[in-house]
């Protein structure tokens, strides 16, 4: 399909999605991104239209045997989150329609979040400065995302590994951020489990150490 088939394909998807309201379109990954208020959730590549996945999309969408994008990204195959629109489906308007809407609304929401994490910064968690979100950011931790899924214990264990003159309130103040709190609110059960789990993980590292020298 050429280029101006490909522009006429976009024009008949947002002609027939266009109860969602004013759609718009934009080059992206060779073809065509669907969008609306700027959030892309669909794509329009050669003569397929594709749908936008989130994690819970994904398993719904391939069980309808609709196929994953593939973007060839200066010759190298990249695996993309939008899955194609097939025969079936088109012939399915109440589910099809139903998928689109899933998918736009998941566009929105995961837009919504990053701009939500961008927004609030790791500095502005309780007990964290500029300087911590610095330091943090030289270990890998960016986001308050990256925070959270690390855990207290598994970041300052980074940091320690980075800068080995951190002290234990660090490992405290990280704790509080999480949950949200003052550090001097911390309870004193929480403070011993992590200083319990730092002892463990200083032994084991300890003894990996000892038996690879002998």
């Amino acid at each position: 399909m050429n280029r101006e088939d490909t522009k006429s394909l976009v024009k008949d998807v947002i002609g027939y999605f266009s109860e969602l309201g004013e759609l718009t379109s934009r080059s992206m990954f060779g073809g065509y991104g669907i969008c609306k208020n700027k959030v892309m959730f669909g794509l329009v590549s050669d003569d397929k239209f594709y749908l936008r996945a989130n994690k819970y999309l994904e398993s719904v969408f391939i069980s309808y045997g609709m196929s994953q994008f593939i973007y060839n990204k200066r010759g190298v195959p990249v695996l993309m989150k939008y899955y194609h629109v097939n025969e079936s489906l088109w012939q399915n308007e109440e589910i099809l329609k139903r998928f689109v809407t899933y998918a736009l609304s998941s566009a929105m929401t995961d837009m919504e979040e990053r701009l939500i994490q961008e927004y609030l910064r790791l500095k502005d968690l309780p007990n964290l400065n500029i300087g911590i979100e610095r330091l943090l950011r030289q270990v890998g931790v960016r986001t308050r995302e990256d925070l959270m899924h690390l855990g207290a214990l598994r970041t300052y264990i980074k940091l320690r590994e980075f800068k080995r003159d951190v002290k234990l309130d660090l490992l405290f103040s990280l704790a509080g951020a999480i949950k949200g709190c003052h550090v001097a609110a911390l309870p004193n059960s929480l403070r011993n489990e992590l200083i319990e789990q730092l002892r463990t993980h200083d032994q084991t590292k300890y003894k990996e150490l000892v038996n690879y020298s002998v």
